[in-house]
């Protein structure tokens, strides 16, 4: 792998009403090291009158760098196929999504490449679709970070692996023939993994936090797919259906193993596994308490801070914390 190699990038960003968002996902794809990136904005037919003139505002700042298209709607795996499909970023060796209010780290494409050309490097690259990084969750989500595991094609059978979020070869998206746009109630990035899965592609993972998810709601969409999980679930069955008749009898045991290994296969009346139903006790009890409410308070108010003066004021409260536990 080349030191230092420059990457070329297409950054996508679908946008819904997420208009006071977008400038900073914008200045986060620009940001990139090493990494020569372009940025298509699709706004997918925005209704609360500020959203698209706010794309076109984030455009303005680096016109020979981001382009907007402004579209009826048609959803989010549609408005991401749209991006990716433009002439603009034709030219870049990868892809990536990112949703208008998350956020890029600056390492995002250069980690991610370097994962990449490692696996070449080591002859295993022709197979490798994509790479992915860890996620931190902003704001609601308290800075925890989500350690996604290993590619794994009959865990990802059982469970998405890890967020959309991810740095794509152009090349195995357009094999893959993209999102099913039919997906328009979430779990549209899992069937996507699993169409990549089916064609003998892999991803590759990076121990790092790549990008944040900025819980700013309650209400997000992926709490929307899991109310309507077994709907959905059974739609991506379908999907790859000869994919699942191939493994079933590994896919089976698996999910029965990862029962008895979590202690999760005793089942009270409910149908609720009587080891979580304890669990969520616990934690109801713990979340209550007011020294917990008054630290998620705090890094509320953290994470919403710029960068710079956020890491100074972590700096202050870890100081602070080792003195009191002292």
């Amino acid at each position: 792998m080349p030191e230092g190699e420059r990457y070329t990038a297409t950054i996508v960003i679908p946008c819904f009403n997420y208009g006071r968002f977008v400038r900073a996902a914008v200045a986060s794809a620009l940001g990139q090291e090493r990494a020569e990136v372009r940025i298509i904005i699709v706004d997918d037919g925005s209704t609360d009158g500020s959203s698209p003139a706010a794309c076109d505002q984030a455009a303005a700042a680096a016109p020979d760098r981001v382009r907007v298209i402004h579209q009826n709607n048609a959803g989010l795996p549609a408005a991401r196929n749209r991006g990716a499909a433009e002439e603009f970023g034709k030219g870049s060796e990868f892809v990536a999504f990112l949703d208008a209010d998350d956020w890029l780290e600056p390492w995002f494409v250069k980690d991610l490449g370097d994962a990449i050309r490692a696996e070449e490097a080591a002859g295993r690259g022709r197979e490798v679709s994509h790479a992915y990084g860890q996620q931190r969750m902003g704001e609601l989500g308290n800075g925890d970070v989500w350690r996604v595991p290993d590619w794994d094609p009959v865990l990802l059978m059982i469970t998405n692996l890890h967020p959309p979020t991810a740095l794509i070869r152009r090349s195995a998206l357009e094999a893959s023939g993209g999102f099913d746009e039919s997906m328009r109630d979430g779990y549209e990035d899992w069937d996507f993994w699993l169409r990549l899965a089916e064609r003998g592609f892999r991803g590759v993972r990076v121990r790092r936090p790549v990008y944040v998810w900025r819980r700013h709601s309650r209400e997000t969409m992926i709490a929307g797919a899991v109310r309507h999980h077994e709907e959905i679930y059974r739609t991506i069955v379908a999907n790859h259906g000869a994919l699942f008749d191939a493994h079933a009898d590994e896919l089976i045991a698996r999910m029965n193993l990862m029962l008895r290994r979590h202690d999760m296969n005793w089942l009270d009346e409910s149908g609720e596994p009587i080891h979580l139903i304890g669990l969520k006790r616990q934690r109801a009890r713990y979340e209550a308490m007011r020294a917990v409410r008054a630290h998620h308070a705090l890094h509320r108010v953290l994470d919403r801070m710029p960068a710079p003066l956020s890491a100074g004021a972590r700096g202050v409260v870890s100081v602070l914390k080792r003195l009191s536990s002292g």
